[in-house]
């Protein structure tokens, strides 16, 4: 019933624990920490102030010394060294801090990147010959080469060493290289393994220096190897955090003058950056450059030694980033309007959309934003020639690696990782990939796994909200894998504003009131303002941020999903509408009762509902806000769950929402927990649970004195009177048959959902109608029967005797 699944990794109210008096913190900052298994004041300030002291021998890992003593060779012999990198900030990184390694030592080398347009990922036989004109002697690759195995055997051939460096997967076959660094290796016995291509050129660069001089060197290149580990998203733990942390630090004075020069083009304040600049506004830059095959720029970037040719490097990258965005918007738009043209697509578990013409640089992009919008692993080509090129990404529980290794014969050539891959391909094999690829998803993904699970720290109370928390959650970043930003839900917040922003209109901003009101961004979000408007009350995920602007602090949320809490209106929506079609009476009740009037009914709200919320749950709702209520908090647990109307139609492990229950039918001994969210309509009902119920089940009152005005509403809306059934038949009687959509009951027959269902009901028993609701277009189609040959007397409706005797009850009981 959701796009995405909300799960909180911690339910109830916030309480403080010792970790966060002894550390001085929030209760909110010590549950997070607590969300990460950090439970002692050690690990915590560790994990808030990881030392440089920790970063790891580098000699741990395979062939590290083997290429150390090879580069340290090729300098006493003078030979020419090549640093040949990949051209997206990870790649632009190695190749930069290589090169400024080498120039601090005084020994001059060049650099290779290839051109992402014209040569592809990787290492290319091409460039290996032109390499070999400019008399190479040694090749150290960064953040590629793993794959390479025929351009290793031919650059063996030349005579030319390659060391290869890398962080990507390793296939059956490693290339024949003079050295093979990369910590992925089943023989690597370097104990983490998650260092991004940059993070293993920065090892090597920790092998090449003494010890000593180390602990100060360090600093040239901390701050390059925090942008491409914060880019190429790599879990933020281990040397990563270690790294990425202080790098955070040092880019506040600005070491690199390239970068510091990049940080004044976005525009960002030095003194407050953090992950997400690097992530959203830095990192895109360099990226934007490689994309549109200019990846030399971010290298000369970063290793210039001249302000003025910084400034001019930075302005030149922020023309080509807007350039990049006007084609990756246009590329979008096509996308989308290939999947709308093809009804198939909705049905593929995997997207695999090709075009003509499409910059192969953005495909990458555009294939990252297809996924994110769709929760679909996704494979976007563009063909030349006959050739098919392009990008992959995944969702979580897919690995569209092994996927592409499965079809690798239909593939040329092929790279990556669970989450991201490059391939490429005979363009008349497309539909054949589409076609297996979604037999292995078919296979592996169920639909479960097809609705995006976001992680939530907790539902954030509104008056933990200030800046001074906003202050603690900076303290635990470098947010990333494995260490993501913090995200919370707030319930039953009212919809003030709603917009559009961006050039393209294609971000959203809404204003939220609950005591306050909070200004809400959604970026890339603008395709659901259709779906809310103002005055609904909307659930939000999100990430608490400030919006400073020429001086005005604000309290900010980014949202990351959005959701109504409960129809504003629940005659014009749907799913309320569908549950009025169940309130109906049971006709053939077993209740059996000793115990009458003798039992307890009074709720109350003041407990931690999660607590007793399983697999062994049976929650009970009786009206609409009831039902709603219960659904948004069971949707925020770990739990599967079915909804039942009136009985229970399967019998699982799940937790079991039932609206409107015959409680006598209901086998109440399978269930250790019984949640009523509203009041039962008779203290029969009540007496049937204790009774029927196993003596350890629990029956917990969810519901408090206020939440019977939605037991009266219905009670006092239900029944139809005599008049309003004529006038309903003589509608009828006009016409043979009658179809009308759902959400058009009560402007078109000015008659309540809920009344028109009983009134159906009372009509079917009797003969006079027939009518069904087809689901799928919420179409409800009347059929008015052949005309009795005698008088019908309402009065013998058992479906009205039911309903009275509902009413009856009703008022007995309170």
């Amino acid at each position: 019933m959701f796009n995405k699944k909300w799960t909180l990794k911690y339910k109830g109210s916030i309480k403080e624990y010792d970790l966060g008096k002894k550390m001085k913190i929030s209760p909110e900052i010590g549950q997070i920490l607590k969300n990460r298994g950090i439970k002692d004041k050690e690990d915590a300030e560790i994990f808030i102030n990881p030392s440089l002291d920790y970063l790891r021998d580098p000699f741990l890992m395979k062939d590290m010394k083997k290429a150390v003593d090879r580069i340290k060779y090729a300098m006493e012999n003078n030979q020419n060294i090549w640093v040949y990198g990949d051209y997206d900030v990870d790649g632009v990184s190695s190749t930069s801090i290589l090169c400024i390694y080498f120039d601090s030592i005084g020994y001059p080398v060049k650099y290779y990147i290839p051109n992402r347009l014209e040569e592809g990922y990787g290492i290319n036989e091409d460039a290996i010959r032109i390499l070999k004109e400019q008399e190479c002697d040694l090749i150290i690759s960064v953040d590629c080469g793993i794959t390479s195995v025929k351009e290793v055997e031919l650059a063996n051939e030349l005579g030319i060493d390659i060391i290869i460096t890398d962080h990507h997967e390793v296939q059956d076959k490693i290339p024949d290289a003079y050295a093979v660094i990369n910590p992925k290796q089943k023989d690597c016995k370097y104990p983490f393994d998650m260092l991004c291509g940059c993070g293993v050129a920065f090892k090597i660069i920790q092998a090449l220096t003494p010890e000593d001089e180390f602990k100060t060197s360090m600093y040239k290149y901390l701050e390059i190897v925090t942008l491409a580990t914060i880019c190429d998203i790599v879990p933020l733990v281990d040397e990563n955090r270690i790294i990425v942390k202080n790098g955070l630090k040092l880019m506040k004075d600005g070491e690199n003058i390239g970068l510091r020069e990049l940080i004044n083009v976005c525009g960002i304040e030095t003194d407050k950056i953090g992950s997400s600049h690097i992530g959203f506004s830095i990192g895109p830059r360099i990226n934007a450059s490689g994309r549109l095959g200019y990846s030399y720029l971010g290298v000369e970037l970063f290793t210039t030694k001249s302000k003025e040719e910084a400034m001019e490097i930075a302005s030149l990258l922020e023309e080509k980033n807007n350039e990049r965005q006007m084609i990756e918007a246009k590329m979008y738009q096509e996308a989308e309007d290939i999947i709308l043209n093809d009804k198939n697509y909705n049905s593929d578990k995997v997207l695999v959309i090709a075009k003509e013409g499409w910059q192969h640089g953005v495909i990458g992009i555009v294939a990252s934003k297809l996924t994110e919008k769709y929760y679909k692993p996704t494979i976007l080509l563009t063909i030349e020639d006959g050739e098919a090129t392009g990008s992959a990404r995944s969702i979580k529980g897919f690995s569209i690696f092994d996927s592409l290794v499965n079809c690798s014969e239909l593939l040329n050539k092929f790279g990556g990782h669970e989450q991201a891959a490059g391939l490429s391909m005979d363009s008349k094999n497309i539909e054949t990939l589409r076609r297996k690829v979604n037999e292995i998803a078919n296979y592996q993904l169920t639909e479960d796994d097809m609705v995006e699970n976001i992680s939530v720290e907790f539902e954030l109370n509104e008056g933990s909200i200030d800046f001074n928390l906003i202050e603690e959650l900076h303290s635990l970043e470098p947010f990333g894998m494995s260490n993501p930003s913090p995200r919370f839900i707030m319930r039953e917040l009212e919809i003030r504003g709603i917009f559009r922003l961006g050039k393209d209109k294609n971000h959203l901003k809404l204003n939220l009131e609950k005591n306050n009101v909070y200004e809400c961004i959604g970026f890339n979000m603008a395709y659901m303002s259709e779906q809310f408007e103002v005055g609904d009350k909307v659930d939000v995920l999100f990430q608490l941020d400030e919006n400073n602007y020429m001086g005005n602090r604000k309290i900010q949320f980014l949202l990351k999903d959005i959701r109504m809490a409960y129809p504003k209106d629940i005659g014009k929506n749907l799913d309320s509408i569908n549950l009025f079609r169940n309130i109906k009476p049971c006709l053939d009740s077993n209740n059996k009762i000793s115990n009458y009037g003798k039992v307890n009914i009074d709720g109350c709200k003041d407990i931690n509902v999660f607590d007793y919320i399983n697999e062994k749950s049976l929650v009970i709702a009786n009206s609409v806000n009831g039902f709603f209520k219960a659904l948004s908090d069971i949707s925020l647990t770990e739990y599967e769950f079915d909804i039942n109307y009136n009985i229970i139609e399967n019998i699982n492990n799940k937790v079991q929402l039932i609206f409107f229950p015959y409680i006598d039918k209901i086998d109440l001994k399978r269930y250790n927990n019984i949640i009523l969210y509203d009041y039962l309509y008779d203290i029969e009902e009540y007496s049937c649970l204790f009774e029927e119920s196993d003596n350890e089940c629990e029956i917990i009152k969810y519901y408090d004195k206020n939440d019977l005005i939605y037991i009266n509403n219905i009670i006092r809306s239900i029944i139809p009177e005599r008049e309003e059934f004529i006038t309903l038949y003589k509608i009828m009687s006009k016409y043979k048959e009658i179809k009308i959509n759902i959400l058009d009951i009560k402007s078109k027959l000015n008659i309540a959902p809920i009344k028109l269902f009983a009134m159906l009901n009372v009509f079917k028993e009797l003969d006079l109608i027939n009518f069904h609701v087809e689901d799928e277009n919420s179409t409800l189609t009347m059929e008015i029967m052949p005309k009795p040959s005698t008088k019908i007397d309402l009065a013998s409706s058992k479906v009205l005797q039911g309903l009275n005797q509902l009413k009856d009850k009703y008022k007995q009981s309170y």
